[in-house]
């Protein structure tokens, strides 16, 4: 829980300092730039999580030799995979703005930002697959210590870089990455030194086509959820992007806020899914249940606590973004986004609770289809909305779709443990017909 809200810190502490001190069109500009930054980041992401739910389900099973291949093969592939796209978004940054339909003097501060967080983009593969690989071997505690260390390291590159020198918004990009890289370089000498199970010899260095297939299999599931989720965020921001930058800016400080406060809900979320994919390699189908019994409880909780932070605080979080005296209606945007948001996070909770079910026992299809009716849903309310209430509209839209993509959730988990857990393998490895035919 604390690990993805450190995450979090990470864009949150360039929005704030960049906000502070460069004023509102910057901010605008990051504001704009990040839902395209987010499907690049959030792809690689899922790669790396993607890999780590079949660690987590090897390492279940006791089979360190299958669970060494596929750490090898899926740091290879991901790592090709990184480079490539990376270059390709960084030629096309700035055609991505324009087809926003960005407002022309928030465009070049965007391009500059993107373009230097898309170049060290194989420092953000690699940084999330050493995070995941940990957890899925039951280490949590080096990867939190790590992720503290890259966020202070952050920040103060942020206000050194930012602050007292002429770099601007690239400062804020290019503190990012180094954080990023150093964290590597740290994780790497750690897993080296501490963890064994996660060291590879140099004859341990493999490229094993099937399960290469396998790890694409759950990466790409993953890595296309969450593009999915960003596209429908891109296509709600071309909406937002029909209004002044003032509102632009509000809109970026409730998203940011936003992604803070379900980080309790993510946090405990996908270490569920190490949980339930250990589980699910063991065959112990109660621990399951009784995991997530207990887990909905510890939602709604997180929901209730929520709602009276973002009703009661929603004023002076906003107003964190801002200077002081300055930007009154990005602070009214911002305030007003957050206080209907959480009016859905119970609804938010439970579908990200069932999605981690889905992940740790594979049922992938209905976890892509969970996500799908989240995005769709929220792009179609945000455009019938708007139409008919302006940018209120926009504000009821996210707890809306969270409502319609609740309820099918409600129902894929029904089956799931009707349909799945109920009538688990004896060993699902060696059945992977079955196990590959749940991926999309």
């Amino acid at each position: 829980m604390l690990s993805d809200f450190l995450q979090q810190l990470y864009n949150a502490v360039d929005s704030i300092i960049i906000g502070q001190n460069l004023g509102s069109v910057a901010l605008a500009g990051v504001g704009v730039a990040t839902p395209i930054m987010s499907i690049v980041i959030n792809f690689l992401m899922g790669l790396a999580m993607g890999t780590g739910v079949i660690l987590s389900q090897y390492f279940g099973k006791g089979d360190i030799k299958t669970l060494k291949r596929v750490l090898s093969t899926g740091m290879i592939a991901g790592c090709v995979f990184t480079v490539v796209l990376s270059a390709l978004c960084v030629g096309l940054s700035e055609y991505f703005l324009i087809w926003l339909g960005t407002p022309a003097e928030a465009i070049p501060p965007a391009d500059s930002y993107l373009k230097i967080i898309f170049a060290g983009g194989v420092f953000t593969f690699l940084y999330n697959y050493y995070m995941f690989s940990m957890r899925a071997v039951g280490n949590s505690a080096a990867p939190l210590v790590f992720l503290g260390g890259g966020v202070i390291l952050n920040a103060v590159l942020d206000v050194v870089l930012v602050v007292h020198t002429p770099l601007g918004i690239e400062g804020a990009a290019i503190a990012t990455i180094a954080a990023q890289a150093l964290t590597v370089i740290l994780c790497a000498i750690y897993v080296r030194k501490r963890v064994e199970v996660l060291h590879l010899c140099r004859k341990e260095w493999v490229f094993d086509k099937k399960l290469f297939s396998t790890c694409m299999g759950y990466g790409l599931t993953v890595g296309l959820q969450q593009v999915v989720v960003y596209a429908g965020r891109i296509a709600v921001q071309g909406l937002v992007n029909t209004y002044d930058t003032d509102v632009m800016a509000g809109v970026n400080n409730a998203t940011r806020l936003d992604a803070l406060m379900q980080t309790p809900f993510r946090g405990y979320t996908n270490a569920l899914t190490n949980y339930y994919a250990q589980n699910w390699g063991a065959n112990k189908r109660m621990r399951i249940v009784s995991g997530f019994k207990d887990s909905l409880w510890l939602c709604l909780l997180n929901a209730a606590v929520a709602i009276a932070l973002g009703t009661l605080l929603c004023v002076p979080l906003s107003q964190a973004f801002v200077g002081e005296g300055e930007g009154e209606k990005v602070v009214e945007v911002g305030a007003r986004f957050l206080q209907v948001m959480v009016y859905g996070y119970v609804f938010m909770g439970i579908i990200l609770l069932c999605q981690s079910l889905f992940k740790g026992v594979a049922k992938m299809k209905f976890f892509f289809m969970t996500t799908v009716s989240s995005i769709l849903g929220r792009v179609a309310f945000s455009y019938l909305f708007e139409h008919f209430y302006g940018i209120e509209g926009i504000y009821w839209a996210v707890p809306a779709s969270w409502l319609l993509a609740g309820s099918a959730a409600c129902v894929f988990t029904v089956l799931t443990f009707v349909f799945r857990i109920n009538k688990m393998p004896q060993n699902p490895f060696l059945k992977p017909a079955l196990y590959n035919a749940e991926l999309l």
